[in-house]
């Protein structure tokens, strides 16, 4: 398991920096290499959902500060979300943010915003 979510965390760290990448160009050659890039995304995404799916939201913004940034930028790019497959897996992480009962200012925030997503999306 250490093992595992060391490999996740690296991953999460790659495609932060894809996900940047991807969002600074709009060239060709950037479509390209997010469609070469799908569908070893789309598993990652999975992989995200299964481990969130496991915590409460508090716990989630603690062991990934920028999941934030890294689930807008999955949302705002369009060729991640014309496939069906992308937009359940982003929406089920996008889920999880959602506090049931949030204590705090910080909490209604990201209750606020993921739900904003959710409704745009």
């Amino acid at each position: 398991m250490a093992q595992d979510s060391v490999g996740f965390s690296s991953d999460y760290q790659f495609w932060m920096q894809k996900l940047s990448l991807w969002d600074q160009a709009s060239t060709l050659e950037t479509q390209k290499d997010t469609c070469l890039h799908l569908p070893r995304f789309q598993e990652f995404l999975r992989q995200m959902y299964e481990v969130l799916k496991e915590m409460d939201s508090n716990m989630i913004i603690e062991r990934f500060p920028t999941i934030g940034q890294l689930l807008a930028k999955t949302c705002w790019n369009p060729f991640i979300l014309a496939f069906d497959e992308s937009q359940k897996i982003l929406l089920w992480c996008l889920c999880c943010l959602i506090n049931k009962e949030p204590q705090n200012s910080e909490e209604l925030k990201l209750n606020s915003w993921t739900r904003g997503v959710v409704t745009v999306s």
